[in-house]
């Protein structure tokens, strides 16, 4: 069997499973998940893997998490201890996963059978590493937050930065694939929109409304523009290719300090909303509706990713816990207020 063969298999029966797990859900039911062996501590973010299985980072203790369709949890860590908060992953086109290593300032790369390598720059260009994400050009791609800096690196561990000659970036944070060819950033301290080519040249774009601040994860939707959320202002903002920014707000005002972004399977973008620990949905049209967990087992969620089936699956930080939401299903019954969560987004130095 092909290791292509092999991933459609294991995707096929993912999404098999998890039709089957939320075939009586309503949309917006939540579902969470724990470590029975206790190695979940602070999850931060989520890809779909290669395996048909979810990966996760955990901030604390540098373990590299998987968890099924099914809820089953394993996490790995590098016997030479070179993970030191990871933040950020994705699924490289090499059929690894991807992630930053923040605080040592390295690149790690992950099997799905759990083996670690992690890569560092020569040039020493690499400073606070946030989010990591695959372009269309067969490389991941970075942010460096600390030193106001978009990385690439091959599968092969080839580390090259670059930085923005117009001085537009100071804390780049959130990164996507974009729909243009290009790779699409966000600047939690500029608030800054960006995109930088395959060839590094760097184009940043601002919001004349003045409705950004803090700008957290990016995502692509499914109407060719850029989604981003804005976790001080508590707005989902949307980008156009060529740089036309919009924000919105929620009328019932359940947004609260919005972080991870993603393109759900229904159509609509999907959202982490921190402080008040819902899972928010916005679509095309702006329109935002939030959900909680009845249960109180999501706290400060954070990473959001879509999958094969019709779930959503996300990191609840300070719950250590992995949660899955519905994205259809039954009309849910009216939202009920949350408590707020005190909370504060991590990287605001």
């Amino acid at each position: 069997m092909s290791r292509a063969t092999r991933i459609c298999v294991a995707l096929v029966t993912a999404t098999v499973i998890a039709l089957a797990g939320s075939a009586s859900a309503a949309v917006g039911d939540i579902t969470t998940f724990v470590d029975p062996a206790g190695n979940v501590s602070q999850p931060e973010d989520i890809t779909l893997g290669p395996d048909g299985a979810y990966w996760f980072t955990n901030f604390v203790n540098g373990r590299i998490g998987r968890i099924t369709p099914a809820g089953e949890i394993a996490t790995f860590t590098d016997p030479a201890g070179n993970v030191d908060s990871p933040v950020g992953i994705t699924t490289g086109p090499d059929g690894a996963l991807w992630f930053t290593s923040s605080a040592n300032k390295r690149i790690g790369r992950i099997t799905t059978g759990g083996t670690i390598t992690t890569f560092t720059d020569p040039a020493g260009n690499v400073d606070g590493p946030f989010e990591v994400t695959t372009g269309s050009d067969g490389n991941l791609w970075f942010t460096s937050g600390f030193n106001s800096r978009v990385g690439r690196i091959t599968t092969a561990g080839a580390i090259t930065t670059f930085t923005d000659p117009a001085g537009n970036l100071n804390r780049p944070f959130g990164i996507t694939d974009g729909p243009d060819g290009n790779v699409w950033f966000t600047d939690f301290r500029s608030n800054v929109v960006g995109f930088i080519t395959p060839a590094g040249e760097i184009t940043t774009f601002t919001d004349p409304a003045g409705n950004l601040d803090v700008l957290g994860e990016i995502t692509t939707g499914p109407d060719g523009a850029l989604w981003f959320t804005s976790t001080n202002t508590n707005r989902i903002g949307r980008a156009t290719v060529d740089g036309a920014i919009t924000t919105f707000a929620d009328p019932a005002n359940q947004v609260d300090a919005p972080l991870g972004i993603t393109a759900g399977p229904d159509g609509n973008l999907w959202f982490s909303s921190m402080n008040n620990a819902r899972i928010g949905r916005i679509t095309p049209a702006g329109e935002i509706t939030t959900f909680a967990d009845p249960t109180g087992n999501v706290a400060l969620p954070r990473g959001i990713t879509s999958g094969p089936g019709t779930d959503v699956w996300f990191a609840s930080t300070n719950s250590n816990r992995i949660g899955r939401i519905a994205t259809t299903g039954p009309a849910p019954a009216p939202p009920v207020p949350a408590a707020p969560v005190a909370a504060a987004p991590r990287f605001t130095g």
